[in-house]
């Protein structure tokens, strides 16, 4: 087998310079071979300053190398179609791909795994896809943490296809290829004053893959990713060939092809909506759950940006609130000054963003936690100088992984020093927006994560805290190891019809649809890196329960609020044994006979051979 990353170099990079040893299996990496990756492995465990060193700066290089910051043109001559079939290779040995979170894997054959490098190349691949009948599915930074896109039969990959298009300041638009991840794209409009209207968690996907899944941030009047879409491009393997779309030219097609789950054709170009760039002011407090109940429907309507942070048997609500530095709520963050024209506004100031207390305040809960558990195993594997460089991810992550993590015990002593370091971790921050409503999300974990309608913006409803208040006290009553946080965000809805926010389908827009308000839930469980787990029984066990324990619970809380699973979080199985031998056909009965008749009516067109299938896809759209 070959070696290749499939997360992307700048988020490698990252990663190797600053993971600690525990953490060494946070790449996802696809081993070159049995001997390969054990020799890789023991470099790693053996040498780890020359990992560090080694594979930081080369990574980092590739990193800068490959980061594109300018409006591309082509000035060669363009190949023939003829000429680019006859310059695909194929591929002589075997693939594994490894989604970022370790929870899925694929092995391809030789010759089934594919990353073209021009558009012609990708056309060429995909007509004698179609023409020999052989499975082609579309992966892109293989983030997403049920492997949607992965598939034994056959993939392919636009990694190499990455290039900012054009940059439109007058149309307020960006058009890219697909396989250009959105910290590029990010990176190309920044120098024009741009940026992405929302970001999800983490910038490290493809845009093929950001707009397909149906992406989101938070906010109550910014809906999920696949609205930006403007315009796209796909490869299909049908005799359509390739299809430009847009919302004029294909309406209904164009809402179900940009969040088409890879299913109708290749993403292989995307114009997207862009705003000016602009600073975000965060601030970071703690309420009690009865402070957060009373206080959302303000909140929602109050901040540009917000999400809450459960924190399981505790009282304790973290709240993440962004608004624009040039429009700061005058009862959110900051120091009221005068406007000049009579009346009052917010700034920040060196003073606002002082933190009230020290680092070594804010993290030595956590700290005299792991320090009691180690102490309690005899381990000194970690000195007070590891500890003491440790991130507040690294140090749940190590305190999870200390001590039983299905002991309920166990997680709620984690949980307590979370809230004691939350506590004092609070205040404000100031940064470029793109840096703000990124966040770290741990190590490697188990996700879940369901969307529900919750009202309108005038009038949000009380299903986000009636959700929140069932979930908890389910798991609480029946002490369910939930470690910190259940994660909350809103959005606006979306009009593509396989959206978990969908507004559903709408003949004249209605103020309803307009202002739909939906609320997305996600509940984690970690997995401990291979140094507290070398034979992979604990992670087995934690997956286990994960999906027949906790997933099963939210799903059941969820049955009274019409919830829909993310799509990249969505787990399926054929198996009637299996915990999600029902979740399919629950799928199916959500969006209803109409939606995915069209969506299958769709296939029809652009993937009559439904190479371009996955899994999950055939089980919810072609179940046997």
């Amino acid at each position: 087998e070959k070696c290749v990353t499939m997360m992307s170099s700048a988020v490698a990079a990252r990663k190797a310079a600053t993971r600690l040893p525990f953490s060494k299996q946070w790449l996802s990496i696809r081993h070159s071979s049995a001997r390969a990756a054990s020799a890789s492995l023991t470099t790693v465990e053996g040498d780890d300053s020359h990992m560090h060193n080694g594979w930081a700066a080369s990574l980092l290089a590739i990193a800068a190398a490959t980061t594109v910051t300018t409006v591309i043109g082509t000035t060669t001559a363009t190949p023939t179609l003829a000429e680019a079939r006859e310059d695909i290779e194929e591929e002589e040995e075997s693939t594994r791909i490894l989604n970022w979170s370790g929870t899925h894997h694929v092995d391809l054959a030789p010759g089934t795994y594919h990353e073209p490098e021009t558009q012609l190349e990708l056309e060429a691949l995909v007509a004698d896809a179609y023409r020999k009948g052989q499975h082609i599915r579309p992966v892109g930074s293989a983030l997403s943490p049920n492997g949607l896109a992965f598939d034994p039969r056959g993939m392919v990959c636009l990694s190499n296809l990455d290039k900012i298009v054009e940059i439109n300041k007058d149309e307020m638009t960006v058009t890219v290829q697909a396989g250009a991840r959105v910290s590029q794209v990010l990176d190309a409009l920044r120098p024009h004053g741009l940026t992405l209207p929302n970001l999800a968690s983490i910038a490290e996907q493809q845009i093929g893959g950001f707009v397909s899944v149906g992406a989101h941030g938070t906010g109550a009047l910014i809906p999920p990713c696949d609205e930006f879409v403007t315009a796209l491009t796909i490869v299909t393997p049908s005799e359509n060939g390739v299809v430009k779309m847009t919302e004029a030219t294909h309406g209904q097609l164009f809402r179900l092809a940009r969040l088409g789950l890879g299913g109708l054709g290749i993403l292989s170009e995307v114009t997207l909506k862009v705003i000016p760039a602009h600073r975000l002011v965060e601030q970071t407090s703690v309420l009690s759950r009865s402070e957060a109940k009373k206080q959302l429907p303000t909140l929602l309507k109050r901040h540009k940006h917000i999400r809450y942070m459960w924190v399981p048997y505790e009282d304790c609500v973290v709240v993440v609130t962004n608004d624009d530095e040039n429009d700061l709520p005058l009862l959110g963050p900051g120091t009221e000054v005068s406007d000049g024209k009579g009346g009052k506004k917010k700034i920040v100031t060196a003073e606002d963003i002082k933190p009230k207390f020290s680092t070594d305040e804010q993290f030595t809960p956590l700290r005299d936690l792991l320090r009691k558990l180690l102490a309690n195993k005899n381990d000194t594997s970690l000195d007070d100088d590891m500890i003491n460089g440790m991130g507040f991810g690294d140090l749940r992550d190590v305190i999870l992984a200390s001590g039983n993590m299905l002991d309920p015990d166990h997680v709620k002593r984690c949980n307590k020093a979370e809230h004691a370091f939350w506590a004092k971790a609070g205040g404000i921050d100031l940064a470029p927006s793109d840096q703000k409503l990124q966040f770290d999300c741990g190590g490697q974990q188990w996700v879940y994560e369901v969307c529900f309608p919750s009202g309108t913006y005038g009038m949000p409803g009380t299903a986000s805290i009636d959700f929140m208040e069932d979930l908890l006290k389910e798991i609480e009553s029946s002490g369910l190891p939930a470690p910190a946080p259940i994660e909350q965000r809103w959005s606006s809805g979306s009009t593509s019809p396989l959206s978990p926010a969908s507004v559903g389908p709408q003949v004249n827009e209605s103020y309803d649809s307009k202002n739909s308000l939906f609320s997305w839930v996600g509940v984690i469980m970690y997995l401990p890196s291979e140094d507290f787990d070398p034979t992979g029984y604990r992670r087995q066990f934690i997956t286990e329960f994960f999906k027949d324990k906790y997933c099963k619970l939210v799903r059941k809380v969820g049955e009274k609020y019409d919830i829909m699973c993310h799509w990249a979080k969505l787990e399926v199985s054929n198996d009637p044994n299996d915990s999600n031998a029902e979740v399919a056909a629950s799928v199916r009965k959500h969006f209803g006979p109409s939606v995915v008749a069209a969506f299958n009516s769709a296939r029809d067109k652009y993937d009559p051979k439904r190479i371009l299938s996955s899994s999950v896809i055939d089980q919810v759209f072609d179940p046997k």
